[in-house]
């Protein structure tokens, strides 16, 4: 069956506020400067069996490749609480350095604390996702939930595209760099996503199978 949008998805509100879904606001409480905090999304719950783990992006959970294991991850982000911390619900655990071309990924795990996330990985506006990942394809009917714009929908309409992001070593300020990444996926929809939606999970419409980051 096709996953259509819930008659509760909201654009955004419930996941800006303390929700134990995943596909809301959190940010690593370092990620603030005098006059500005950021913040983006907990994209998905991974576990290796042992331990559980809140996947979302470098540049949200390890602040650009400056963050240490250990620091600690609040939700909703601080920029949803005027720049204060909000519950701690991870620990910054590993993130592939920007610019290895060994990774190509954006990408970060922090430790989940125990009972103060939802352990069965259920995204705000989607459910549970499944635990088998399957490859994007072009035309492919995608969904994610984001801290912005909430749960949104659209279709794939590239999987090899190279681009070039510009990210900043603080928050509002430090030193800009550029990374290259290439076979990125590109959705077909100018409103799937915005700013503070980084690191939300792609999954596929119909069987909630992970796609992308």
């Amino acid at each position: 069956g096709t996953l259509l949008a819930p008659s509760f998805a909201d654009g955004g509100a419930n996941h800006r506020v303390r929700n134990q879904h995943f596909g809301v606001s959190a940010g690593n409480v370092n990620d603030r400067s005098s006059r500005f905090c950021c913040s983006g999304t907990l994209g998905a719950l991974l576990t290796d069996g042992t331990n559980q783990y809140i996947l979302s992006n470098n540049h949200v959970l390890g602040r650009s490749d400056q963050a240490v294991a250990g620091e600690d991850i609040s939700q909703p982000g601080m920029i949803d609480i005027g720049c204060r911390i909000g519950t701690i619900v991870g620990d910054f655990t590993a993130a592939p350095p920007f610019g290895a071309t060994a990774t190509n990924v954006d990408a970060a795990i922090a430790q989940l604390r125990p009972g103060t996330m939802d352990s069965t990985g259920f995204i705000e506006d989607i459910g549970v996702p499944s635990s088998s990942v399957v490859a994007p394809t072009v035309g492919l009917s995608v969904a994610k939930s984001g801290r912005t714009t909430g749960f949104t929908t659209g279709s794939i309409g590239a999987i090899n595209a190279s681009v070039n992001v510009q990210y900043q070593k603080g928050c509002g300020g430090g030193k800009k760099f550029t990374v290259s990444f290439a076979n990125q996926v590109v959705i077909n929809s100018s409103t799937f996503s915005a700013g503070g939606d980084s690191g939300s999970l792609i999954v596929s419409n119909s069987g909630k199978n992970p796609v992308a980051l």
